[in-house]
């Protein structure tokens, strides 16, 4: 497998009650292999690493990097700190993230997931990198248990100024090494009641220059397109007049998720 992927998606936001509000909009991520960033800036001249071309990716906006001053923390170290304490002693042999990359310069990831694997090549940890429109992060890290693993996550960061900071998470991710597919679920629910279904579905293919024009244009994806995306949907909300929620204080910079099968029922903030 190439150290990295394009993947083209469709994602759709389903905001259930009343009043009820659809999305629906194609996506262009990567798949990139956080261990051989050295490759990945090769693959195409369209494409670099912590640099400026049509399509980058930086690990400044990831993790402990994100708005931090000082050495640059690789990102690959970064997620095995986080797999060491969550799965004390087992050895990750790989560490890959989906997100959207930046496009001329500019990006704006709501929500990137790191996947480690084990030698034997199994889904051990997850963590989803969640992001607001207000400058603030928050990763929700738990033990895989293979790659059926959904894991549930107490909602302790302020993402829609349309929900309040309560309710749970189920978050799953696939992307086995032996299929193209990408599949992404994030549930949102209050007192057992579904409030926000959050989709992303889409297929990896090899990261080239003609792959990165065509994508582009496929997807039709601009600079801030799902920042965009997300202030037109919260003004079509507002006129729905629903509900707002001023933005509380960020918490730390991770917490626990756990297994939705309670193998592991531990929740703490980091």
């Amino acid at each position: 497998m190439s150290s990295c992927q394009l993947v083209r998606s469709k994602i759709d936001h389903t905001r259930h009650g009343t009043p009820s509000h659809f999305l629906s909009r194609k996506g262009l991520s990567i798949w990139i292999d956080l261990d051989r960033l050295d490759e990945a800036t090769s693959q195409s001249a369209l494409f670099s690493v912590d640099g400026f071309n049509l399509l980058s990716f930086r690990q400044a906006d990831y993790g402990p990097n994100f708005r931090a001053k000082g050495p640059l923390v690789p990102l690959a170290n970064y997620a095995r700190d986080i797999a060491e304490e969550l799965c004390p002693g087992v050895s990750m042999a790989s560490v890959h993230l989906l997100t959207f990359p930046r496009i001329l310069g500019v990006a704006f990831n709501p929500v990137s997931v790191y996947v480690l694997r084990d030698n034997a090549g199994a889904d051990r940890v997850y963590i989803y990198e969640v992001r607001n429109t207000f400058g603030d992060m928050h990763s929700y890290a738990g033990v895989a248990y293979g790659a059926d693993t959904v894991l549930e996550a107490t909602k302790i960061f302020h993402v829609s100024p349309f929900f309040p900071v309560a309710g749970e998470y189920r978050l799953r991710i696939r992307a086995d090494a032996q299929s193209e597919r990408v599949q992404l679920l994030m549930r949102y629910t209050m007192d057992g009641v579904a409030s926000l279904t959050a989709t992303l579905r889409g297929k990896r293919e090899s990261l080239t220059n003609l792959s990165v024009v065509r994508s582009l244009l496929a997807t039709r994806q601009w600079p801030l397109r799902p920042l965009v995306s997300i202030h037109v949907e919260a003004v079509r909300l507002w006129l729905k007049k629903v509900p707002f929620y001023s933005r509380p204080e960020p918490p730390q910079p991770w917490s626990r998720a756990r297994d939705s099968n309670h193998r592991s029922t531990t929740v703490g903030v980091k």
